[in-house]
């Protein structure tokens, strides 16, 4: 039986994204160098999720770091594990928790969800498609569900979030539905050789430049450190793109909880993207006016802003984040709650009762709720900033 008293460092999951990622999550990491790597874009790293792996052993030690789990966005059946660790065990944190999951999660935790709730990624985006999220107190309309998020910026960025003030709603519908209709009549020309994906491309940035959809949305330079929550729901939201002043796109880390896009992401609009073979995402035009919160207190970004409040950064009823910040030792407590750590900066000696791992920039591990007090520390005088993820019980 495993031990519910120690640490586990966790195996990442990259997901490759061609149209909207890039190299920073890599570097982060350290593997920008990695072979297998080379030339990916990679738009995700899951930290934490129901199917992250947990590192349980190394019986043969290597110098070196353990290499992730590797996803493929558009066929998320095919993963391939990298792994320079001979002998070694892994296991996901759905496998584990079955048999105590009151030990591993917590037991008011394992009372309400029986399973992980959350998912903590890492995102490098450039444009992405303008969306929203359904309200909790909406979640018994049948085919939408709700999915808090908040994001917290590593890096300088550019978002729109909002609806303006003097919106004209009839006229961004219409001009939505425009959009998806010319969007459908290129991707049927790509798919019939009457144009080519390049010749389709540039007529839709043209087409929806003449549109011009931001217009009807608040665009907005977010300032690294800065943290959103937009667990509340009914606000619009997208992460836009302007190489030259933000070449790393928006590179932050998100916390949402673990509901798959198909049921939960209320698409507008999606910047004119094409996949390579001329076809395009489907998007819910209807849905998102209908659930689109217009009440202008809501959509001022002043009500989404979370300034710290100590070590505290965030708070809500779905999920909390603190930022720990060691210079020697710290300690800490679970507090009946699971505890998933990420690396900002530096390089630390997480110890519990039973283990210890070392846990280096841009990685992250997992404490069981039964770990109680635990300690981080220091190690070679590196300047540590860990953020903490747990739930409020």
């Amino acid at each position: 039986m495993l031990s519910t008293k120690k640490p586990y460092l966790i195996i990442p999951k990259f997901i490759e994204q061609p149209t909207w990622g890039g190299t920073e999550i890599l570097k982060l990491k350290n593997w920008e160098g990695k072979l297998f790597l080379k030339d990916k874009k990679i738009g995700q790293s899951y930290e934490l999720f129901g199917s992250s792996k947990l590192l349980l052993t190394i019986t043969d030690s290597a110098d070196e770091r353990f290499i992730p789990e590797f996803g493929f966005a558009d066929k998320p059946g095919i993963v391939q594990a990298y792994f320079p660790y001979k002998n070694s065990d892994f296991a996901t944190i759905s496998t584990v928790i079955s048999g105590s999951p009151e030990k591993w999660l917590g037991k008011k935790i394992s009372d309400t969800f029986g399973k992980m709730p959350l998912l903590n990624k890492i995102n490098q985006a450039y444009g992405n498609s303008f969306q929203l999220h359904i309200k909790p107190d909406m979640a018994k309309n049948g085919r939408w569900q709700p999915k808090a998020e908040s994001w917290y910026y590593f890096e300088d960025g550019l978002a729109t979030c909002g609806i303006k003030e003097d919106c004209d709603i009839e006229k961004y519908k219409s001009t939505c539905q425009d959009i998806e209709k010319k969007m459908k009549q290129l991707s049927e020309k790509v798919r019939t050789s009457k144009t080519t994906i390049n010749g389709a491309r540039m007529e839709a940035e043209a087409y929806i430049k003449g549109k011009n959809p931001w217009q009807f949305v608040k665009m907005y330079d977010i300032k690294r450190d800065t943290l959103l929550d937009l667990s509340a729901g009914g606000i619009h939201h997208s992460w836009e793109e302007n190489k030259q002043k933000y070449p790393k796109g928006n590179f932050l880390y998100e916390i949402q909880q673990d509901v798959m896009d198909p049921v939960c992401t209320i698409r507008s609009f999606d910047q004119g993207k094409f996949k390579d073979d001329g076809t395009i995402r489907s998007i819910n035009i209807l849905d998102y006016f209908r659930y689109l919160d217009t009440d202008p207190e809501h959509n001022d970004i002043r009500t989404l802003l979370r300034a710290p409040q100590g070590k505290r950064l965030l708070t809500t009823k779905n999920y909390s984040m603190d930022i720990c910040r060691v210079d020697g030792e710290f300690t800490d407590s679970t507090n009946g709650s699971f505890v998933h750590l990420f690396a900002r900066e530096g390089r630390a000696t997480v110890k519990a009762q039973e283990g210890s791992v070392t846990l280096t920039r841009g990685h992250s591990c997992f404490l069981p709720a039964e770990v109680n007090d635990f300690s981080l520390v220091s190690l070679q005088n590196t300047k540590v900033v860990i953020l903490k993820t747990f739930i409020d019980v």
